[in-house]
């Protein structure tokens, strides 16, 4: 679930991640990443919040997050919370596709 880290002076990023999860387990993935997401508000430097989506498909979530800087999110992956709710969710998954983004252009409200 890591990606490449390919530069913490881009400012503000966006962590998108794939995951395919194993049949019938993705009711069960949601809720425990909605957890984990609901007890980081304001526990998280650097993190300015995500999103997750179900994909109808019943098999796939995506789940996007922003942060001020690429070191933000590398932090939270070395803190023990962050590896209990690996603990938690990896049984769930089949794979997970993992990627920085910067947002290059915006148009409306999502």
């Amino acid at each position: 679930m890591q990606a490449t880290v390919q530069n913490d002076d881009l400012g503000l990023v966006v962590f998108i991640n794939i995951f395919t999860v194993k049949p019938g387990r993705l009711d069960d993935f949601i809720a425990i990443q909605k957890a984990n997401l609901d007890g980081s508000v304001g526990v998280v430097k650097g993190w300015r919040g995500s999103r997750l989506h179900r994909a109808t498909d019943g098999r796939t979530a995506i789940m996007m997050s922003a942060f001020d800087t690429i070191g933000d999110h590398k932090r939270v992956h070395e803190t023990s919370r962050f590896a209990e709710h690996v603990q938690k969710v990896r049984p769930l998954i089949e794979s997970a596709g993992p990627g920085y983004y910067q947002v290059v252009h915006e148009v409306g409200q999502i």
